[in-house]
């Protein structure tokens, strides 16, 4: 069997690349292992509106399920700080919908797009991929588009590093019959809670809500059930699923002979959320353009092949490496210095500020609101009070501050 282009996996990334390789007329197959596309179902599910339009998928009833337009933060001990917008900012989305979605956009292209196929190993010809192995057969073809997920097995076989540093254990389950203020979701922070992350609840149609969390140590799960039952009490909910998070950026290198790297496997997640389905399809983008020249030219070796790491990187690397700074500064403050910020952002009325620059903000490409934060008179003497000036000013000189 041969196709000029195999994309492994049906997450997000890999359809979106497929989607618009079919679009540019190149023969697609898309090969995805579970027998039914977005399950199992691991992603907390909110995705900004901006991110939606970058990716060219319309909004639809077919996969929104809600809609969020603010935010409260919650401190160790318990401090908020509430932050609402003008406009609806971000879409809380089914997500084993939306990647049908995905799936169909990309059919009506011309993709083909099979399930219940799981790809075994990569096939190689002096040191070149070749194709793939799935389900004992071999499809040969002239570039792979590896969106495997964060586990990287079939590109290890080939030298590419998958994600390591910075991939912590996240848990979701859905709660009924509970009472939130509709469209803004909370962020709770805390060793106790979620160290080196948070938790988080969202709200959901008809009094449910989607919860969970994420965690450099411990059990996630046991750590979901206490901190559900600290916030709602006794409540039913849904059996938790467990998934890695990669909060550490992007992979060393995401391209090598006849194969590049897109979404979970190459780290394209953003370090300060975890979250991936955006910057991922961004990213993919690029990778389905470059393949398209590479097969245009018939010439798909990493001499061909390395310009969509050139792309990627121009693009968006500034924002990886911004997102991924600011993961680590609050990384090393502690529950203590946390609460102090709350206190001192709180204490000196800057509610407003931050208000303000969330609302002109960028949910996905976040290095512009940091930087307005950093420069901020008010927001840059309550981080002075609470981080020391030594950590502030390593953070500041990231941005050339």
């Amino acid at each position: 069997m041969r196709t000029e282009a195999v994309v492994v996996g049906a997450g997000p990334a890999g359809l979106i690349a497929a989607r618009e390789m079919a679009r540019s007329g190149v023969s697609v197959r898309v090969l995805e292992e579970h027998e039914r596309i977005g399950e199992p179902n691991h992603c907390a599910g909110v995705l900004s509106v901006e991110g939606l339009q970058r990716l060219g998928v319309e909004p639809s009833r077919d996969f929104i399920q809600h809609e969020v337009r603010g935010g409260r933060a919650y401190s160790p001990d318990g401090q908020e700080i509430r932050i609402t917008g003008s406009r609806t900012r971000a879409y809380v989305v089914d997500r084993a919908a939306f990647d049908r979605h995905l799936a169909n956009l990309a059919s009506e292209e011309g993709a083909e797009i099979e399930t219940g196929t799981r790809v075994t190993e990569l096939k190689q010809k002096r040191g070149r991929v070749v194709g793939v192995v799935a389900a004992g057969k071999g499809v040969e073809c002239e570039v792979v588009i590896d969106a495997e997920g964060i586990g990287g097995r079939l590109a290890r076989t080939v030298g590419l590093q998958r994600p390591s540093t910075g991939v912590l254990r996240g848990v979701n389950a859905e709660v009924s019959g509970v009472e939130l203020e509709p469209h803004i979701v909370e962020v709770w922070m805390g060793e106790e809670i979620a160290p080196g992350f948070f938790a988080w609840v969202i709200p959901l149609p008809d009094g449910g809500a989607r919860c969970g969390l994420a965690c450099s140590e411990g059990d996630p799960v046991s750590r979901l059930s206490h901190f559900m039952g600290r916030r709602f009490g006794e409540v039913e909910h849904s059996k938790p699923v467990v998934w890695p998070v990669n909060t550490g950026g992007p992979v060393e290198r995401t391209y090598d002979d006849g194969i590049l790297l897109v979404g979970d496997v190459a780290g394209q997640a953003k370090p300060t959320t975890g979250g991936g389905v955006v910057v991922g399809g961004l990213c993919a983008l690029e990778a389905a353009s470059t393949a398209v020249e590479a097969l245009h030219v018939g010439y798909s070796s990493s001499a061909s092949l390395r310009l969509y790491e050139g792309l990627w990187r121009r693009k968006y690397g500034r924002e990886f490496s911004s997102m991924l700074a600011a993961r680590r500064f609050v990384n090393r403050l502690s529950d203590g210095r946390l609460n102090r910020m709350f206190d001192a952002v709180r204490g000196a009325r800057l509610e407003g500020a931050l208000e303000g620059l969330v609302d002109e903000g960028d949910m996905d490409l976040q290095s512009g609101v940091m930087m307005s934060a950093l420069g901020h008179p008010g927001l840059l003497r309550a981080l002075v009070s609470t981080a020391g000036r030594v950590a502030l000013a390593e953070l500041r000189g990231l941005f050339n501050l």
